[in-house]
């Protein structure tokens, strides 16, 4: 067996892998990632603007 047939091995498994599960889903991935990334920023910009307002009342913060 040489390298060859390694790598060819490798190749048709993820040209099998690709047909069986990326093509299936089509746009239903991406779609998934942006609505995530969307409301993971929201969630962050939230938890910024929580963390902002509680060291503007507090008087010992180092600034």
């Amino acid at each position: 067996m040489s390298s060859e047939d390694v790598f060819y091995a490798m190749g048709d498994g993820m040209y099998w892998l690709f047909q069986n599960t990326l093509e299936p889903i089509g746009d239903l991935f991406w779609q998934a990632c942006l609505i995530f990334g969307f409301v993971a920023f929201g969630y962050w910009m939230y938890r910024q603007y929580k963390f902002n307002k509680e060291a503007e009342n507090d008087p010992n913060q180092i600034k």
